[in-house]
């Protein structure tokens, strides 16, 4: 199967210029809000709801075909089956309140043909630090803006001090995950070598029109499967994924056996302009750690690694599924 999507990821280097309290959990769903904002005031002419004939909140299908921002960030005409062209990975690792001159790191990640969007980002980003974000509306500053890659390394999109974009030759391939993926399987030896997932941002999977509380390895790999595919088409004009090979894939992640689990189901409420009052994006977090035997790996290691960019579950938009892997030893 030839798998045509591809990411540009983009790590924002920013410094703090007041205090600066993103919100904890809701940091993702504050970032993603503010920039939106920023976007539509800057770019979108159709800020407020369409009149006639399309109704009280819903947009012009004509004005959002050819708008950026409503295509990128607004537009939403079949909620739970529209997969974004983006994710937003907010800091990870840094202190909840951030005092003027600490730096922090932040990634947008964009697929597919939502890759040519790259200098609305560029411009919203600065904006964006100063409007003011998260609680009390602390600003920052913009300082660089790289691309990474998982063999080449990264590339200067734009340097501090300058106003110049250099973009990327081209986006991270589905050959380049795959040699990335070899090289991670590698590491992974012994009967049934063990790997450890740490979900960093609430990971909210449904099962049976239920979330799932526990870090089920073949729940949570189907989800990422059924993400993956949904954006190969609707962002790179992919075609369905063949039925054996969905299966073949499906049937090795329910060899994985979870065997330690130290995950906690956090509650956290986001506002939503859409629906008008709070939403929730509660979900896991925590460490899981899972064992399989090594050819398993080496088999799904490109799709997880593929995760890694695209986050899994509900509201990825808003910085939820953020996850890494690490190889465990026992």
């Amino acid at each position: 199967m030839t798998f045509p999507l591809t990411y540009l990821r983009l790590r924002f280097r920013c410094r703090a210029e007041t205090p600066l309290f993103f919100g904890g959990l809701r940091t993702g769903s504050n970032l993603r809000g503010a920039l939106v904002n920023v976007m539509r005031r800057a770019t979108c002419a159709d800020i407020t709801p369409c009149p006639s004939p399309f109704g009280r909140g819903e947009r012009d299908p004509v004005h959002a075909a050819h708008c950026p921002v409503c295509w990128l960030v607004a537009a939403n005409d079949h909620p739970g089956q529209e997969r974004r062209g983006y994710t937003i990975t907010p800091p990870l690792g840094i202190a909840e309140n951030l005092q003027p001159g600490e730096e922090f790191d932040f990634h947008i990640t964009l697929f597919g043909e939502a890759a040519r969007y790259l200098p609305y980002f560029v411009l919203a980003v600065p904006e964006t630090g100063r409007s003011g974000v998260g609680p009390g509306r602390g600003r920052f500053s913009l300082k660089s803006i790289y691309a990474e890659h998982p063999l080449a390394g990264d590339w200067q999109v734009l340097k501090e001090g300058e106003n110049v974009v250099r973009p990327p030759a081209g986006p991270v391939t589905h050959e380049a995950v795959e040699e990335a993926a070899k090289v991670l399987a590698a590491r992974l030896s012994g009967q049934r070598p063990r790997l450890r997932i740490d979900f960093y941002t609430p990971l909210r999977l449904i099962l049976d029109a239920h979330l799932l509380k526990s870090p089920d390895f073949g729940v949570f790999f189907a989800r990422l499967l059924e993400r993956l595919d949904e954006l190969s088409i609707q962002q790179a004009a992919g075609s369905p994924r063949p039925r054996q090979d969905r299966q073949r894939l499906w049937q090795l992640a329910n060899q994985v056996r979870l065997v330690e689990s130290q995950t906690r189901w956090v509650d956290v409420p986001s506002g939503s302009s859409r629906a008008g009052q709070p939403t929730w994006i509660s979900g896991l977090v925590g460490t899981a750690i899972y064992n399989a035997p090594a050819e398993t790996w080496r088999a799904l290691m490109p799709w997880l690694l593929w995760g890694q960019a695209a986050q899994v579950g509900k509201d990825t938009a808003k910085g939820n599924g953020v996850y890494r892997m690490n190889e465990e030893r026992g």
